[in-house]
């Protein structure tokens, strides 16, 4: 199979449809705008030569023009004439580039009689086939768990535009004892408050300095993996890419947990503490009663100003995740402590998932099978959670 793919920023459409296809050489068409398309597809190409999605040397760049309607059916007979390319062979993957580019490469297949197929975000396919001066359609449904074994460090990489990896982290995986452990009593463990790490394999480095978070980071990392993650990445930073002759030094974001699942990039933040606006409250005990009307304005600002903390973080954490991941990219929160109602609020109307450290187990597990019907330890937690 031959395939010809538009290029654009977000590279899912273009990783997916090789993992499913696993064509024998692809054509990424991409147009001259650097940011939107020649980049990514750079990227792209280096990503399929380096994980053997494609063979090495088997995918190639082509660029079209973006803003040419009749241009872009030229530039592709011509990329056929060069290539001696078999249209029989031949498959269009018009779901990047722009409107025009898409539209014009997609009467292009359908005029030479290629099938096209455009992704949908819900992982369908939808194929058009020329067939007797008709156009046939059908779907397919491609699996949700095609690219698990992928690298998620090498997505992140085939996906960031203005950051760059500026340390990969550590590469977690279970060891010997953690795959022999029956998933019960591993997660009872983990749920018990043990120190996860002798169940793990790590490789890499991180801050060498012990931090209150880390435990919790290895937990869920610990949980992902017994649940079928295939790696998990840890501590991650990253930094903003640099013209060549400017060095920078300083991280802008640190990712504290990273992984593929579903045919997406999942970033985890854990916070392994009491919120600080909590503070407040302790302090208002050990202070005299009654307080002046001056002194309660001033602990009520504090603890709102120290609420929206707490949203900034998430903010934070969208904003790197749409970098990192594309549109099909997720947030997780791991929190010890139960969060303000504006701040899940604000979490429920992004889609940011907030699990609490005592249901860290349970809440993964729906998260990463949304389908599936409650077990033993959700229904506990229901029961003692709404016992009177």
């Amino acid at each position: 199979m031959i395939l010809l793919s538009l290029a654009s920023k977000q590279i899912w459409p273009q990783v997916l449809s090789v993992a499913h296809l696993r064509p024998d050489q692809v054509f990424l068409l991409h147009s001259q705008d650097k940011a939107e398309s020649q980049s990514p597809a750079q990227r792209l190409k280096r990503f399929f030569d380096h994980t053997g999605l494609v063979a090495a040397g088997k995918t190639r760049l082509t660029c079209l023009p973006h803003d040419d309607f009749n241009g872009v059916e030229r530039s592709l007979d011509e990329l056929v004439a060069s290539q001696q390319l078999d249209l029989g062979r031949s498959v269009l993957n018009f779901t990047g580039g722009n409107k025009l580019m898409a539209t014009a490469a997609f009467r292009w297949a359908t005029r030479r009689g290629l099938k096209s197929f455009y992704l949908e975000r819900a992982l369908q396919l939808t194929w058009f086939e020329p067939r007797d001066g008709t156009l046939l359609t059908r779907t397919d449904k491609l699996d949700a768990h095609l690219t698990d074994d992928l690298d998620p460090v090498a997505l992140l990489r085939c996906q960031l535009d203005a950051s760059e990896i500026e340390r990969p982290g550590q590469a977690i995986l279970l060891n010997n004892a953690g795959q022999q452990l029956n998933p019960q009593d591993f997660f009872r463990r983990i749920q018990s408050g043990n120190d996860a790490r002798p169940w793990l394999q790590i490789t890499g480095n991180a801050d060498p300095e012990v931090k209150d978070g880390d435990a919790l980071e290895f937990a869920t990392a610990a949980v992902l993996l017994k649940l079928g993650v295939k790696r998990v990445q840890r501590s991650l930073r990253l930094k903003v890419k640099s013209a060549p002759h400017v060095r920078t030094r300083l991280p802008h974001a640190e990712i504290d947990l990273l992984f593929t699942w579903g045919g997406r990039l999942w970033l985890v933040d854990c916070k392994d503490r009491i919120p600080t606006e909590d503070l407040v409250a302790n302090l208002r005990r050990h202070l005299p009663r009654p307080l002046p009307s001056e002194a309660e304005q001033i602990l009520t600002r504090i603890s709102d100003e120290l609420a929206i903390g707490q949203t900034k973080v998430m903010k934070e954490d969208l904003v790197a995740v749409r970098e990192a991941g594309g549109l099909l990219g997720n947030v997780v929160c791991i929190r010890k402590a139960r969060l303000p109602e504006e701040v899940v609020q604000f979490a429920r109307h992004h889609g940011i998932p907030i699990i609490r450290k005592e249901h860290l187990v349970s809440g993964l597990r729906n998260l990463l099978f949304p389908d599936q019907s409650p077990g033993c330890e959700t229904l506990d937690e229901l029961q003692k959670h709404f016992r009177p």
